[in-house]
């Protein structure tokens, strides 16, 4: 007897062995940037970016009341989703499923008893591009006859824009006397363009733009905005 329970179990330690080394239970492929909406008691954007240890990083960032909440989680190998919405303290949840490139949930939040729904879904390479430090290189004014402004000629020096992991933005954009404070915000990227949401003296005054990017090559972006071709590189010498 004993003989034929070993092996019936041998077959099964293997099967489970085999079962460990399955890539699909993996948290690791959801790696990578994550963005979209949420909508109900509550509107706005988030995002997020998945390591390869399962942990996320992002934020969540209220239209209704200008508000930037953090947000910190976990995914776990078959895609669920838990994360705290995060404002000094916990002050709520988002839980879903990321599944093939898509993402969907609920969100709850103590702050005002909301709750709602987001969706959205993972960055293409190109999309992922922009998580990078862009330094100014030139502005082409559709409206003059000079055919550039090169850094230096007609805005301050070493302006540059930074998008990072967490779904955070800084626009180092001083103009005048070279002393502004730096522009920040969150971004989320939408189908084939940028939502940023920048705040503007404080939290309670943000201003939404729609930014239609380019990357002509890995080291450059190109965007039009207000009437102005703006170009910025990584490495201004190349």
């Amino acid at each position: 007897m004993k003989k034929y329970l070993f092996v019936l179990i041998l077959p099964l330690l293997f099967y489970c062995s085999d079962d460990q080394n399955d890539p699909i239970l993996d948290s690791s492929i959801f790696s990578g940037l994550w963005s979209g909406i949420f909508e109900g008691d509550d509107n706005g954007t988030w995002t997020f970016s998945v390591y390869e240890s399962g942990n996320i990083d992002g934020t969540f960032t209220s239209k209704d009341d200008n508000i930037i909440y953090t947000l910190e989680g976990t995914v776990d190998n078959t895609g669920i989703l838990e994360a705290n919405i995060i404002l000094n303290s916990v002050v709520g949840i988002m839980s879903g499923n990321l599944n093939d490139g898509l993402s969907s949930g609920a969100f709850q939040s103590t702050n005002g008893n909301r709750h709602g729904v987001f969706s959205g879904r993972s960055s293409t390479d190109e999309e992922s591009q922009i998580l990078n430090t862009w330094h100014f290189y030139s502005a082409y004014v559709h409206s003059s006859e000079t055919t550039n402004y090169y850094d230096n000629e007609l805005f301050c020096q070493d302006l540059f824009m930074q998008f990072n992991e967490d779904g955070t933005f800084i626009d180092d954009f001083d103009i005048n006397d070279c002393e502004e404070p730096q522009y920040y915000g969150t971004f989320s990227v939408q189908d084939g363009y940028y939502e940023l949401l920048y705040v503007i003296g404080g939290t309670q005054d943000m201003s939404d733009s729609d930014i239609f990017i380019e990357f002509p090559d890995e080291n450059t972006i190109i965007y039009d905005y207000n009437g102005t071709t703006w170009t910025y590189k990584i490495d201004l010498e190349q």
